[in-house]
């Protein structure tokens, strides 16, 4: 009698197989490099530079946030910017909540139709200084950071809904209960950009 061994190795390699391809596209979906990310302090805060600055001049900061005004000068390009939390892709997330602001430097030229206020960006920065400007009535210091890689996120997509007076297989007369949801919210949606 002929036993069949159970064939373990070729499940064994496409699991394996498949936890590299898994990590292989996990990598790849970050959008600074490994070595740009070693040399970043994450832990450096606004506040901490706004309370001493002479210990983090020089250091880099991975920041983001939302664009709050462009300024081009004769050879610089400054923009405000209101800080936010990062998510796990390195975007500005949740932007009802301020870390506070930054004024980013860049040497080019970056046109301010596309760095446009309301836009999410992300920047590898190094610190270089701080600027006291006012902020309404009151004086804010603002952190400056010299730009060294920057990511510019397209803008987020908005959903519209698809909505039918009723549903064409059923008739008018179906959609008679007072508790299910009415013409106006149902469907499907659609992102428009």
């Amino acid at each position: 009698m002929n036993r069949r061994l159970p064939q373990t190795a070729p499940m064994k390699m496409r699991l394996w197989g498949l936890i590299m391809l898994a990590s292989i596209l996990c990598i790849s979906c970050a959008p600074f490099s490994r070595e740009i990310m070693k040399q970043v302090d994450e832990s450096i805060t606004v506040n901490d530079i706004q309370k001493n600055l002479e210990q983090f001049k020089g250091k880099k900061v991975l920041w983001g946030g939302v664009i709050i005004e462009t300024e081009n000068r004769s050879n610089e390009t400054r923009i405000l910017i209101m800080k936010t939390a990062l998510d796990i892709e390195k975007r500005p997330v949740n932007r009802d909540r301020s870390e506070g602001r930054f004024i980013l430097k860049q040497n080019d030229f970056l046109d301010p139709v596309i760095y446009a206020q309301g836009r999410e960006i992300t920047v590898v920065a190094e610190i270089v200084g701080k600027e006291d400007l006012p902020l309404g009535k009151i004086r804010y210091d603002y952190p400056v950071v010299m730009a060294e890689h920057c990511i510019l996120w397209e803008k987020p997509g908005y959903y519209y809904p698809i909505s039918y007076p009723y549903h064409y297989y059923y008739g008018p007369y179906w959609d008679y209960n007072p508790f299910w949801a009415r013409y106006p919210f149902r469907g499907y949606y659609r992102i428009y950009r």
